[in-house]
């Protein structure tokens, strides 16, 4: 592998990171209007609650912020860990140069 190709490499590990930190920032836009969905207390009839309508939301609603929640921890998980990729790539390179500037 070429200098060349090697950063290039960097590179595509430092967009595909900002690649999925976006798509993080993004479900998390996402669950603020989620959680803006949540009923208020009166907001169904008496019906709704008696019907099991308002538990049967209001279990949904937490399903769903639940799992959005957990994409975006997990979305910027990946994007913390390839940004740890290259720097570990980046460090043992420096270490590789340093012994062979030794001799």
């Amino acid at each position: 592998m070429s200098h060349q190709d090697y950063e290039a490499a960097l590179d595509d590990l430092k967009q595909d990171a900002t690649a999925w930190s976006t798509l993080s920032g993004t479900f998390a836009e996402v669950r603020t209007i989620v959680d803006g969905c949540e009923l208020g207390r009166w907001e169904m009839d008496g019906f709704g609650h008696m019907s099991g309508a308002e538990a049967n939301y209001n279990t949904a609603h937490q399903t769903i912020y639940t799992l959005i929640d957990s994409a975006v921890a997990e979305l910027q998980s990946v994007s913390d860990k390839l940004l740890e990729t290259k720097r570990n790539y980046e460090a043992a390179d420096g270490y590789s140069q340093w012994l062979l500037d030794q001799g």
